[in-house]
């Protein structure tokens, strides 16, 4: 079981066209938000404009709670709530949702498959103890609290830690452990109870330690400065069952955007004609020297650039693609799925124009219609 309290410094706040959004905890802690790779997600937003859409989350279940305001979310073709302050509404994260009201809030947002939770509780004097529900289908939980006005004492299994307004405790623990909580003090805290499994590799890319360059990562890029070519993957049938990973192809694109080892080739082949002008008299002697530079670039210089681009070790990187995790397998499929060049061309005029954008990268077409 370990603690932490989180406060102003710690969290992650951002701009939007229709207020601000603070990111107050993730799991895991390296996920990010946009690239939808997290377990859970605790969030407070402001939303100044009287009408707006959120973003749609189908990978997720929400909750919400109205920490200032009141506000009526209608879910498109399913049903609306109306929420005064300190209420909440649970809803799935693939509905089309519009809310009708000016309001400060507090997100609680779990991937499908796990369970969360939200209690309000206000807060006395005298110590209350608090309940930990135990889920047999869960290795994992999380209990967390907010501290949305006054103050609060939280005793964790015999250890006492104070909370001021607008902080966030977050308590991750394994159901094998023996969790016992108390609360007190004044105000109102927001707890949520968070239950979930989760396997490495599940949701975002695979931890590899780095560790200092090999002769084997030397010979690994042998492979990878001989297979660069456009149709290698129809000629190289261990390409077929090989997967590079994000961050190899992030050195391999750094090496073939600017095109560094052409340049190199092409250097080399008018080296070689310079110092063969004038000595080389015989076409065989011609022959051999572009023929001796060519393995020369394919065995040692070609690898030798990449080997300085890509992360060590270079074989760590390189995945079985029968043994890929299911964020890598989705990540490949929709890989062989995209056409590079056509991607390219949509990024490079995404946010060009006055269209406008909501922090999720979502084009805003309807002006009075604003997304967080």
């Amino acid at each position: 079981m370990k603690y932490q309290v989180l406060k102003t410094e710690d969290f992650r706040t951002s701009r939007w066209t229709g207020g601000t959004t603070t990111q107050l905890a993730i799991w895991p802690q390296d996920s990010e938000y946009l690239e939808r790779n997290f377990v859970w997600r605790l969030s407070t937003a402001t939303c100044e404009k009287e009408e707006s859409i959120f973003s749609r989350l189908p990978d997720f279940n929400r909750i919400l709670v109205v920490l200032s305001g009141s506000v009526v979310l209608a879910h498109e073709n399913v049903r609306s709530a109306r929420l005064r302050e300190l209420e909440q509404d649970a809803f799935d994260g693939a509905y089309r949702t519009k809310s009708f009201g000016a309001i400060t809030d507090y997100n609680l947002m779990v991937r499908k498959g796990n369970e969360g939770s939200v209690e309000v509780i206000e807060l006395s004097e005298e110590n209350r103890t608090l309940t930990v529900e135990d889920k047999e289908q869960y290795a994992m939980g999380t209990q967390a609290f907010y501290c949305r006005d006054g103050y609060a004492t939280v005793d964790i299994s015999g250890t006492m830690v104070m909370l001021k307004e607008g902080e966030q405790l977050v308590i991750d623990y394994d159901r094998r452990e023996s969790l016992r909580l108390s609360v007190m003090g004044e105000g109102h805290l927001i707890r949520c109870s968070i239950w979930y499994n989760y396997e490495e590799g599940s949701f975002g890319p695979t931890r590899i330690e780095k560790r200092p360059a090999t002769a084997e990562d030397f010979r690994q890029c042998v492979f990878i400065a001989n297979t660069q070519y456009r149709f290698s993957k129809y000629t190289n049938k261990r390409l077929k069952s090989v997967w590079y990973d994000e961050e190899l192809q992030k050195g391999i694109r750094a090496v073939n955007r600017f095109a560094i080892a052409d340049i190199v080739f092409f250097a080399g082949i008018a080296l070689v004609g310079f110092l063969g002008a004038g000595r080389f008299h015989s076409p065989i002697l011609w022959v051999a020297a572009f023929v001796a530079w060519f393995l020369l670039y394919s065995l040692l210089v070609a690898p030798a650039v990449y080997f300085l681009a890509v992360p060590k070790p270079v074989a760590a990187h390189i995945k079985d693609v029968s043994k890929l995790t299911p964020y890598e397998r989705e990540l490949r499929e929709k890989q062989m799925n995209t056409n590079e060049r056509v991607t390219r061309i949509l990024n490079k005029y995404k946010f060009s124009g006055t269209a406008e954008y909501d922090e999720d990268g979502n084009r805003l077409d309807d002006l009075s219609s604003k997304k967080f």
